[in-house]
């Protein structure tokens, strides 16, 4: 056995096992046996090295009796929104607010496994756990989730805030969401990450979603995680025809970051729009991996990543896009760009395309650069001090990003966020 394997069975010793979906749990335990652990070693995993998580044994929190008192269990002023709140993985129903309608059904997704909403055979849609080590473990010790499920035509009223809350050391946390939207439904979902200054361990999230025919989909992420906490987060989408996926994903603040989003369209019309943003600063982490599927023809997909690297920080994008032989008259979009805003930061970027098909547009593009010096000179002849010239700077280079949200609420409370960490004015 490994030394990485060794200290993988120390880190997730501590660790409870899932309950409700018995197949899934007891699959996800046969493959963290059967998987390897990720190392530097392997090109996916070159650049963001788990060595560091495995090094400190994480365990499971025990039920809360309450949400913390002091701590806003919606974290976004003036947010109107459904909401269900997660400490340290487990749903706090006195805190959350569950919608009530005809064709909806959202609730905690253990009551989902409970009822039997959930069939035997479909339990997982991503196989995530059978590919990934991380993967594995996350099915092994999940504990539970949103499960949102809108019938035909039914348009929600108002979105859904689902806030994950890590308070303590070495904490583990599994999430695990579930969202399925039937043809002509529409809704708009905010999962917003958060810890206290003192917390630390790992917080390892699944977010499943099936999008069907002529079906919307907006997705608001946010990470604003204090303390040094090890954040792993897997979304997995499959689109139907003339349906929509909209996600944005902006990591305001993390110890170590890692988002992976996979989306497949399925059918044909579909549209996806991906967009993040990342501005990690000290010696923080953020690794962005997204892949775009494009399976059938008349398909539009655009991908915009910015990040601004700080100080000692350091960040990853690996973003893929493949064009599949059916998927004739594809129109395919993907751009990253990265700021080096310090000599002591970094950024590894790898866009990638493959086409398969010969009637298709596409681009794909990355950039890594420093702030443009003479656009700095301009604004400091205009009497601007070097601070607030870089700062104007910074807001608008990831502008059209943070502008893409869903909820103008989450907009400026990422905005006032990055602000105060910053020193925007």
């Amino acid at each position: 056995m490994s030394l990485a394997s060794d200290k993988a069975q120390a880190f997730v010793a501590g660790l409870k096992a899932s309950s409700g979906l018995d197949l899934l749990a007891g699959s996800g335990r046969q493959a963290m046996s059967d998987l390897p652990v990720p190392t530097r070693k392997s090109e996916r995993w070159k650049y963001s090295s788990l060595t560091p998580m495995l090094a400190k044994p994480v365990t499971t929190a025990p039920v809360p009796k309450g949400w913390p008192e002091g701590e806003p269990a919606n974290p976004i002023p003036g947010l109107h929104a459904y909401r269900i709140v997660f400490l340290n993985g487990h749903v706090v129903t006195e805190a959350s607010d569950f919608p009530i309608a005809e064709g909806v059904v959202c609730m905690p997704l253990s009551q989902a496994l409970a009822e039997g909403r959930i069939e035997a055979g479909d339990e997982d849609w991503s196989h995530y756990h059978t590919r990934e080590w991380i993967g594995a473990v996350h099915a092994a010790h999940f504990q539970d989730g949103l499960f949102l499920s809108l019938d035909e035509g039914v348009v929600l009223d108002r979105p859904i805030l689902a806030h994950h809350y890590t308070l303590g050391e070495n904490v583990a946390s599994c999430p695990r969401h579930r969202v399925q939207i039937a043809s002509n439904a529409h809704a708009e979902v905010v999962l917003w990450s958060s810890a206290s200054e003192s917390s630390s361990g790992m917080v390892n999230a699944v977010f499943e979603a099936k999008v069907g025919s002529g079906a919307r989909l907006g997705l608001d992420k946010v990470q604003h995680e204090q303390g040094a906490v090890y954040h792993l987060a897997h979304e997995h989408v499959v689109q139907e025809k003339d349906s929509t996926f909209r996600i944005h994903t902006v990591t305001v603040q993390g110890h170590w970051v890692r988002n992976e989003l996979n989306v497949i369209q399925q059918g044909s019309g579909a549209h996806t729009m991906m967009h993040g943003a990342y501005l990690p600063k000290a010696q923080e982490h953020v690794d962005n991996h997204t892949t775009m599927d494009h399976t059938k023809p008349h398909c539009t997909s655009s991908e915009l990543y910015k990040g601004i690297m700080y100080e000692r920080s350091t960040g990853v994008f690996n973003g893929k896009v493949f064009v599949r032989e059916d998927a004739q008259l594809t129109n395919a979009y993907q751009q990253n760009a990265n700021i080096v805003a310090d000599a002591g930061a970094s950024i590894n970027a790898k866009p990638e395309l493959e086409i398969y098909a010969d009637d298709v547009k596409c681009s794909h593009g990355c950039t890594v650069g420093q702030f443009d010096e003479e656009a700095l000179f301009y604004l400091k002849s205009r009497g601007i001090e070097d601070r607030t010239a870089r700062a104007l700077m910074v807001q608008a280079f990831v502008g059209d990003v943070l502008e893409g949200f869903g909820q103008e609420e989450v907009a400026q409370e990422v905005k006032r966020l990055l602000a105060q960490r910053h020193g925007w004015m």
